[in-house]
């Protein structure tokens, strides 16, 4: 069943989708900023995605559209995908996939952002993050 008050052509899902990708977008302009003062190490982007709508919808979308997109961004030098678990007390997870991509420099971050590839990767996470996505930008220590 669909609510049809949240359809994608909705003011809620339109400003909802804007907000995804502004806020992935601003992970990219922070960078040029906040992680030109970070030292040798590297620099990490992790994004936390909430529990989706449909997972398998998530899951076919993630892998067979996203991260190709992901993995077409050169600059990047190495990626890490995890689902999340239950903890010991049986708890479900904070964040139901977490995305981690690495970068030898801030400079490298910077150049990545600039490219058409790094754009097509922002534009595609509201498609298909439905449960939401945090994102972290951190410094390797």
């Amino acid at each position: 069943m669909t609510d049809a008050s949240h359809t994608a052509s909705s003011p809620i899902a339109v400003a909802r989708r804007a907000a995804l990708s502004l806020g992935f977008a601003a992970v990219a302009g922070l960078a040029a900023a906040a992680v030109a003062r970070a030292e040798a190490g590297g620099i990490k982007i992790t994004a936390l995605y909430g529990n989706p709508k449909n997972p398998e919808e998530f899951e076919k979308y993630y892998a067979g559209t996203h991260m190709p997109l992901v993995y077409d961004v050169k600059e990047i030098k190495r990626s890490e995908l995890a689902l999340g678990i239950p903890g010991p007390d049986g708890k479900p997870p904070p964040f139901y996939r977490i995305t981690e991509l690495y970068f030898d420099s801030a400079e490298q971050l910077k150049q990545a952002a600039e490219t058409a590839q790094w754009q097509k990767v922002v534009e595609d996470v509201p498609k298909f993050a439905s449960g939401g996505v945090t994102i972290l930008l951190s410094k390797i220590a």
